[in-house]
């Protein structure tokens, strides 16, 4: 159950290369967080943006969900990002609030067919929830596309493989178009269309940038993939968030 106003602590904090930090939280008041690989929390880091509000953060959680009184974030430290600098220094012992956790970029309890995971940039942390969680245990399959500018660009990829089940694959696109790339929609719906030649799937989720998931999610659609099966979560360049 998402709640609001929840107390944490960061328990463990060590460095994921020169960009990256993986931070382990528990609540401050030692109960289980609730959530399901795929889900993410917002949390407040208490720092005042310019205009006066707090700066708020979404971070999708990449450990196991059977894990419930410690869970895992990433930070990827932006150069102008007030809140991903304060967390990319915060010190380990430090309490925060967040709320969550939110989302529905999960997988079904039970499912048990085959299900493609397209990841864009930081969007692979959600992808790694996916592919931990309970639900995804019993998938006949679980395929993991991550389309990334370079190695260096978040997470390394050994860390990733090492989280990975077994039974997970994972594909890494690299050298894919930086974000905001004109033709960067156009090249991930290519790969993705490659992708699923190899299927057919029953659940296909997305995360990462909006920009280009949404093009993908209709490529998808129209290539035939079961209505409803495909899945989107937006980090940024949301294109429904511009339209209000």
């Amino acid at each position: 159950m998402a709640t609001q106003g929840t107390r944490i602590r960061i328990a463990c904090a060590e460095p994921l290369g020169p960009g990256a930090r993986l931070l382990r939280i528990e609540r401050a008041d030692g109960a289980e967080v609730g959530f399901a690989g795929g889900q993410y929390v917002i949390i407040n880091t208490g720092v005042t943006l310019p205009g006066g509000k707090l700066a708020k953060r979404a971070y999708s959680l990449l450990s196991s969900d059977a894990e419930q009184r410690a869970v895992e974030i990433a930070v990827k430290r932006i150069a102008a990002g007030p809140g991903s600098n304060m967390l990319s220094d915060i010190a380990v012992g430090a309490e925060l609030e967040w709320s969550g956790p939110w989302g529905k970029l999960r997988l079904p309890d039970g499912f048990s067919g085959r299900a493609l995971v397209v990841a864009t940039d930081t969007g692979i942390t959600a992808a790694l929830g996916i592919a931990r969680s309970a639900a995804a245990a019993g998938a006949r399959q679980l395929e993991l596309l991550w389309l990334v500018e370079s190695a260096a660009y978040f997470l390394p990829e050994p860390f990733v493989r090492d989280r990975l089940p077994a039974a997970a694959s994972l594909t890494i696109a690299g050298g894919f178009l930086p974000v905001g790339h004109p033709e960067r929609p156009a090249r991930a719906c290519a790969i993705a269309e490659e992708q699923l030649a190899r299927g057919p799937y029953d659940a296909v989720l997305c995360a990462g940038d909006g920009a280009v998931l949404y093009p993908v999610r209709d490529r998808l659609a129209s290539l035939g993939a079961p209505e409803g099966a495909v899945l989107l979560e937006s980090f940024f360049n949301n294109p429904l968030k511009k339209s209000t």
